[in-house]
């Protein structure tokens, strides 16, 4: 054997998981700053793992590999998975301020804000369209990379209508 690369390789992914790691928690952090609460930092930080499993779901599906472009693209897709909770958490909690049960304010936030939550998503989806058609191996490398953050952003989307509004709704109700 002249060389092994696999020890960098492997050095590469796990720097990436690092930086995985890293984002979520600054992420998390920044959500807590700009909310200063507790529970709906929780609520959407419970839609990270959810939207990042089943984003990775989608990826086996697909036939993708975690590499380095992929692991980047879950980095760079935790923004965008919070950014769908943290709109549909504050309209929940809005419709808690108005009087509303925890369930109905659950319900009415999602019909509210589903549409736009939905618009938001398919314009961000939009954005990396471009990167599909790109050409040589440049195109080949980007495609995997936008076509992980178009499921991490739909799946995003599916989990904030769904379960992080039920997350909220549930710690809402116990206290």
């Amino acid at each position: 054997m002249l060389s092994d690369r696999t020890t960098t390789i492997r050095a590469s992914v796990h720097d990436m998981q690092l930086t995985l790691c890293a984002t979520i928690a600054l992420v998390m952090l920044v959500v807590f700053v700009f909310l200063r609460r507790a529970t709906p930092t929780i609520a959407a930080g419970v839609t990270v793992p959810l939207s990042l499993a089943g984003t990775c779901a989608l990826m086996w599906l697909a036939g993708f590999s975690i590499d380095n472009l992929s692991l980047m693209a879950l980095a760079v897709s935790v923004g965008f998975v919070v950014d769908d909770a943290i709109v549909m958490i504050e309209n929940v909690f809005r419709n808690l301020e108005a009087g509303s049960s925890p369930l109905r304010a659950t319900i009415e936030g999602a019909r509210q804000i589903g549409f736009t939550v939905v618009a938001i998503s398919v314009s961000l989806i939009a954005a990396f369209i471009p990167l599909l058609f790109m050409g040589g191996i440049v195109g080949r490398l980007f495609r995997e990379f936008s076509v992980t953050l178009a499921f991490a952003i739909a799946v995003s989307t599916v989990v904030s209508l769904s379960a992080g509004s039920t997350a909220w709704s549930a710690r809402c109700s116990t206290g």
